[in-house]
């Protein structure tokens, strides 16, 4: 009913490590991330400079991530853009808000979903089955390649000129097979093809194999590559 209406909708805030903090909406946009210009802002590299926001449309609420790089989640479950529902549970890095569409005066209602002493992480674990629990990119930096950018879709990707690879090398001399990236469980890992003179990761020549981070650079045949992972383990945020 109209009348009991008497509180606005608020935020219950459990920051990780920290306590617990109320925050009415009282605004049209309330945005959170880790800068010092955002309404709510949380001082934690997982989190993006402006990771989310709350936008009220008339009565309605929503949610939309801001092309965050680690992602926010409601309710276990990843969004780009969601309506709001009461007792709704956002999940920002290891921080969780819980949405209240109405507040009694004097009172903090949750739901037993909205457990706050527990702290969830945006992790493989909170994926759905049919998502891949690892995505990662290639980006070109310098050198004679097919194209400037490639998505690691697959279990072993191949780097050389030969039909078929998933890292196409063109230069004149372009080894057939040059490395191989391939997924090893939660993680990718490089490893030179027989024959290859020098693979350098950050400067070190690899042998055998080697464990690959967000923005490790690559120095093969020729070729300087960025490694990207984009999903499956926080990086540091932007």
């Amino acid at each position: 009913m109209p009348e009991a209406l008497t509180q606005p909708a608020t935020l219950l805030v459990k920051l990780h490590g920290k306590g617990s903090q109320q925050i009415e909406l009282t605004h049209e946009t309330v945005t959170i991330g880790r800068k010092a210009d955002n309404t709510l802002a949380i001082d934690d590299p997982a989190v993006s400079g402006h990771h989310a926001r709350i936008v009220k449309i008339q009565a309605v609420f929503f949610l939309e991530d801001l092309q965050s790089t680690n992602g926010t989640a409601i309710n276990g479950q990843s969004i780009t853009r969601h309506q709001l529902h009461d007792a709704d549970v956002i999940t920002i890095g290891q921080h969780r808000l819980v949405f209240q569409e109405q507040a009694a005066a004097g009172t903090t209602a949750t739901s037993p979903s909205a457990d706050l002493d527990q702290t969830i992480a945006l992790t493989r674990s909170n994926r759905t089955a049919e998502e891949p629990a690892l995505s990662a990119k290639i980006l070109v930096v310098d050198g004679k390649t097919d194209r400037l950018e490639y998505p690691l879709g697959k279990q072993v990707a191949l780097i050389g000129s030969q039909e078929g690879a998933a890292i196409r090398l063109t230069g004149w001399f372009a080894p057939k097979s040059a490395a191989r990236i391939a997924q090893r469980g939660q993680s990718y890992a490089i490893s030179p093809s027989q024959g290859t003179k020098s693979l350098l990761v950050n400067g070190t020549n690899v042998v055998g194999q080697q464990v690959l981070k967000n923005g490790d650079q690559i120095d093969v045949a020729g070729v300087q590559l960025t490694f990207y992972l984009l999903s499956g383990s926080k990086q540091a945020a932007r």
